[in-house]
C-alpha cells in the first residue's frame, strides 16, 4: 500500500489499484490522519479541519464516524484505529511518498557528498518525480506543512542542479537554479551555485551582476552580509579573468552542502 499526498490525494492498493478520494470530506479526514501518521488525532481536530469555515453541523461527530467508516472501506482491516475520542491511522515504513521523497533526498546529497554526481542526479530525479502537482491538491489543511513539503522539493532541485554542474551539464543547471532563485530570493546556497555556474560557463559579467543583486537584497532586506559561500564564489568571480575551472566551481559548491 502506498499513500500518495505529493499531489491530488490518492491510496495505491497490494494490487496496483489506485483510489482517488477527490475533495469528498472522507478525503480530508483520511488528510488530517496522514499528516500525523501513527499518532492519534482527536475528533476535534478532524472536525475543525473537516468544517474550516462552515458552520459546524450538529452532527459532526456522527458524520466523522461516518467518513471513518467509509474509509474502513477502502483500506485494509485495522488500518484505522480507534480511540477515546480520537482516531489513528496506522502506516508502515516507506508507505507514504513523502517520507519516500525524504529519504532519498537525504540519499542524493550523501551522493552528492562523497562526489558521485551520476547517482545524486538519478536519486534526486527519482524524488521529484514523486510529485505529481501541488501536496494535497484541492484540500485545504492549515498549518505549515505546505512549507515544510515546498522546501523538501527546492531541495531536490538544489541538489539536481549542483549533480548537473558537477558532472559539467552547467547550461541545464542554471536554469534550475534561476527558478529556485526567482521563488525563494533569500536562499544563499541556490545563488551560490548559480553564481558558479555562470562563472563555469565563462559569463563572467552575468555571474558577477547576479552576486551584486544578492548582495543587494540581503543588505536591503536582512540588513546582513553575503555567507561563507557567497562570499567564495564572489571573490573568484570578482578575481583575475580567467578560464572557468569547474573543479574550483564545484569546490565552492561543496562549501553549500556543508
Amino acid at each position: 500500500m502506498l499513500f500518495h499526498v505529493l499531489g491530488p490525494l490518492a491510496v495505491r492498493g497490494r494490487n496496483g489499484g489506485v483510489m482517488r478520494l477527490g475533495t469528498s470530506k472522507p478525503a480530508v479526514v483520511l488528510a488530517t490522519l496522514l499528516l500525523q501518521p501513527n499518532a492519534w488525532v482527536g475528533v476535534d481536530q478532524l472536525i475543525a479541519r473537516t468544517w474550516p469555515e462552515a458552520a459546524v453541523p450538529p452532527s459532526a461527530v456522527a458524520n466523522v464516524k461516518t467518513y471513518v467508516w467509509r474509509l474502513r472501506g477502502m483500506l485494509p482491516t485495522a488500518r484505522i484505529e480507534t480511540g477515546p475520542g480520537s482516531y489513528r491511522l496506522r502506516v508502515a515504513a516507506g508507505e507514504l511518498d513523502t517520507d519516500r521523497a525524504a529519504d532519498l533526498a537525504a540519499e542524493a546529497e550523501r551522493f552528492l557528498a562523497r562526489g558521485d554526481a551520476t547517482a545524486a542526479a538519478t536519486t534526486a530525479a527519482r524524488a521529484l518525480d514523486l510529485w505529481r502537482g501541488r501536496p494535497f491538491d484541492g484540500l485545504h489543511l492549515p498549518g505549515d506543512w505546505a512549507a515544510e513539503l515546498d522546501e523538501l522539493h527546492r531541495d531536490l532541485r538544489q541538489t539536481l542542479a549542483e549533480a548537473r554542474l558537477a558532472l559539467g551539464d552547467a547550461r541545464r543547471a542554471v536554469g534550475s537554479l534561476r527558478e529556485l532563485t526567482a521563488e525563494d530570493p533569500f536562499r544563499e546556497e541556490s545563488w551560490a551555485a548559480l553564481i558558479g555556474a555562470l562563472h563555469v560557463l565563462g559569463r563572467r559579467a552575468e555571474a558577477l551582476a547576479n552576486y551584486r543583486e544578492i548582495r543587494k537584497i540581503l543588505a536591503d532586506e536582512l540588513g546582513v552580509p553575503p555567507g561563507p559561500a557567497l562570499t567564495e564564489v564572489g571573490d573568484r568571480v570578482l578575481g583575475p579573468r580567467g578560464a572557468p575551472d569547474l573543479f574550483r566551481a564545484r569546490a565552492a559548491l561543496a562549501v553549500v552542502a556543508t
